[in-house]
C-alpha cells in the first residue's frame, strides 16, 4: 500500500480556516509580530540602513549650469531565513465517538487543542527573545518599581522613553508591550490617574494610558504557560506561570504589505508547502483500524527573525523583587 502524504491526508479547509486566525486567550504575538508569506521555504532577505536616506551635506544639492546632477547611493546587507516545520497531533479514539453527542465537536475540539498549543509555543517563543537584552536596543532599569503605586512615576518613564526611541530610530513607537501584572499597576497609578482625573478618582484604561503617551496601542499579555510535564499535571503538580516576564516593551511594528517592506523589530516568513496548499493546515488523518482511533494535527512552516533589533527597548525592574 502506498504511503500516504500531502493532501492524500486530509487538509480539513473549513478548520483550517478557522484555527489560522485562532491563538490563545491573552496572547499579543499576532499583534506584534507581522507575519509575511514567501514562496520559498529558505532565501535571503534583505535589509536596508534607514539612515543613509537621512545624510545631509551642505550644497549637495546645489548643481552648476551645464554640470550633471551629484549621485548618491544606498547599500543593503542580507540575511537567510528557514521555515522550520511546526506541528502537533492529538488522537480521539472509537469509544470517545460512541460516547459524544456530536461526534463533529469531538474533532473541532481536538483541533482547537492543538492550535491554542501550537501557537502557545510560538507566543512562548518570542518572549523568550525578548527576555534576552542582546535582542533590543536599549534597557533602562526604573529606580521606583510601578507597584509603588503612590511613589511611582510611570508616565514620566515612559514619555521619556518614548521620546529616547524616537531619538535613537527616528520613528515614534507605535506599540507598548505591559503585561497585565504591570498594566494594572500602571491603571492605578496615583501619577496616571492625576493627569486623567485630577480630583475627580478613576481608573485608567489602556486607551487613555496610549493617548496619554500617544502610541497607536497597548497590548497587554495576559496568557500563561506550564511549565511542567503531562505526569506532573495529571497528579496536580502543574507549574503557571506567566509567559512574558515583568518587562515593558516599547516597539515599532510594521504594517508589512508586498515586496518593498517597512522597517520592523521582527517578522515571521511563513512558508507554503505547496503539498498541504495553506500556510496553517489542519489534517484529519485516516482512521486506523488496528487502534481503533483517529488523529488530527496542526502543522505550519515558520522561521522568526529580528530585522532591527534598535526598534524595541526594554523597560526593566517595573515590579518589585521581579525577575526575568
Amino acid at each position: 500500500m502506498a504511503l500516504q502524504q500531502g493532501r492524500d491526508l486530509h487538509i480539513d479547509a473549513v478548520l483550517s480556516n478557522i484555527m489560522v486566525g485562532r491563538r490563545p486567550a491573552g496572547g499579543i504575538v499576532q499583534d506584534l509580530v507581522p507575519v509575511i508569506p514567501v514562496g520559498k521555504q529558505s532565501d535571503v532577505y534583505y535589509k536596508s540602513r534607514y539612515q543613509e536616506a537621512l545624510i545631509w551635506q551642505d550644497g549637495l544639492t546645489r548643481r552648476a549650469k551645464g554640470a550633471k546632477s551629484r549621485e548618491i547611493y544606498f547599500t543593503v546587507s542580507s540575511d537567510t531565513y528557514y521555515a522550520q516545520n511546526f506541528a502537533l497531533g492529538t488522537k480521539w479514539f472509537q469509544e470517545d465517538v460512541v460516547n459524544e453527542d456530536d461526534p463533529i465537536r469531538l474533532r473541532q475540539r481536538s483541533a482547537t487543542l492543538v492550535t491554542d498549543r501550537i501557537m502557545l509555543d510560538f507566543e512562548a517563543r518570542v518572549a523568550s527573545k525578548l527576555k534576552s537584552d542582546t535582542n533590543v536596543g536599549t534597557t533602562t532599569h526604573v529606580s521606583t518599581p510601578f507597584d509603588n503605586v503612590t511613589g511611582s512615576r510611570p508616565f514620566s518613564i515612559l514619555s521619556d522613553q518614548v521620546e529616547a526611541f524616537r531619538v535613537l530610530t527616528t520613528k515614534r513607537p507605535n506599540v507598548l508591550v505591559a503585561p497585565e501584572q504591570i498594566m494594572q499597576k500602571i491603571r492605578k497609578s496615583d501619577e496616571v490617574r492625576d493627569l486623567l482625573f485630577g480630583d475627580r478618582g478613576g481608573v485608567a484604561t489602556d486607551e487613555q494610558v496610549a493617548a496619554l503617551l500617544k502610541v497607536q496601542k497597548i497590548l497587554v499579555p495576559e496568557n500563561f504557560y506550564n511549565t511542567a510535564g503531562p505526569a506532573e499535571t495529571f497528579i496536580g503538580s502543574a507549574t503557571v506561570l506567566p509567559v512574558w516576564n515583568a518587562r515593558i516593551y516599547l516597539g515599532y511594528v510594521a504594517n508589512i504589505q508586498g515586496v518593498d517592506q517597512e522597517d520592523t523589530w521582527m517578522q515571521a516568513f511563513r512558508w507554503t508547502d505547496p503539498t498541504f496548499g495553506v500556510p496553517f493546515a489542519i489534517r484529519a488523518f485516516p482512521f486506523d483500524q488496528e487502534t481503533r482511533s483517529q488523529k488530527v494535527e496542526a502543522s505550519y512552516y515558520q522561521d522568526e527573525k529580528i530585522v532591527s533589533k534598535d526598534l524595541m527597548i526594554a523597560v526593566d525592574s517595573v515590579l518589585t523583587g521581579a525577575s526575568l
